[in-house]
């Protein structure tokens, strides 16, 4: 949609762990073997009783990059990916030491050794009303853009790959006022006043960090059709068309634009600041980074 959101993000932790076991014939000497993939496993398990236990907000989200290659052979190492999400950082920080523990009792049960890589840690989010509004004004100065037919058309044939009853379902969880009412649009060219006021966001950024050091506002314009997933193809493919341009270039004027206000409005800056440090209540900004961590280059390498 054309407009901004007030709502906090998830604060998060990124983070692998891989367990060391002992290589064996699975059928021949399956007593000589530690299964690092068992630890894995188990860990797995914990993580999942643990949801019942923590704030309705909590995301946690894990893949296993490497559970072994033979099935007869007792995998020696073994490797999962976490993300810890929480509505507050202390929260994130509990929840992420719970995922330490696991691990340790993993080892215990299977007999492996384990190691821990922090990849990267956010905060939650924490956006600013007063430029959120500006924003949305320069939005509404400038105009949504407008689609052609050829748009038009494309985005109704991909909109045809979403079930009716999955953009229903996506619909229902929208911070718009008019969410329901836009079960037959394909491309939505309304700018809305800013949403989500008092609610949590599922995802996480690092942009969250720089709010809590400035005043900052983060608005979004249509790049793809109506309830279209995060993440997914139908993203992708519009982003690459005229229409994904087309937001990209609106974007760029309402940033433009909202810059200009704020070096020739000194009332909007101060307007900015007095929320930001209302909504800061005295708090501190600490880095969940250490400070000899380092970049995890390794994650550019090619996957597959």
């Amino acid at each position: 949609f054309n407009g901004a959101t007030v709502r906090s993000g998830n604060a998060m932790n990124s983070v692998k762990f891989e367990f060391f076991g002992v290589a064996s014939h699975a059928a021949g000497s399956p007593e000589m073997g530690v299964s690092a993939m068992d630890a894995v496993e188990l860990m797995n398990i914990g993580v999942n009783y643990m949801r019942e236990h923590v704030v309705q907000e909590t995301r946690i989200h894990y893949v296993v990059e490497d559970g072994g290659h033979e099935p007869n052979v007792v995998p020696p190492y073994a490797r999962s990916w976490y993300y810890v999400r929480a509505p507050e950082r202390e929260l994130v920080d509990i929840y992420y030491q719970r995922l330490l523990d696991m691990a340790d009792g993993a080892d215990k049960m299977v007999g492996t050794t384990h190691k821990v890589t922090f990849l990267s840690g956010v905060h939650n989010g924490m956006e600013n009303r007063v430029l959120a509004e500006a924003a949305i004004a320069n939005m509404r100065a400038i105009g949504a853009p407008k689609y052609t037919e050829a748009e038009e058309a494309f985005a109704a044939e991909m909109a045809k790959s979403i079930p009716a009853e999955k953009k229903r379902i996506g619909l229902m969880k929208s911070p718009l006022p008019d969410a329901m009412g836009l079960m037959d649009v394909n491309l939505n060219t309304s700018i809305y006043d800013p949403v989500g006021a008092g609610s949590k966001g599922g995802g996480s950024s690092d942009v969250a960090d720089v709010a809590w050091n400035v005043p900052t506002v983060q608005f979004r314009t249509v790049y793809t059709i109506v309830s279209a997933a995060g993440h997914s193809w139908q993203n992708t493919a519009s982003n690459g068309t005229s229409i994904g341009h087309k937001s990209t270039i609106f974007a760029s004027k309402v940033m433009g634009t909202t810059v200009i206000d704020l070096l020739t409005k000194p009332e909007l800056v101060k307007a900015a600041k007095d929320e930001w440090a209302m909504q800061m209540q005295g708090r501190v900004y600490k880095s969940p980074l250490s400070p000899d961590l380092k970049p995890p280059l390794d994650q550019l390498k090619p996957q597959h």
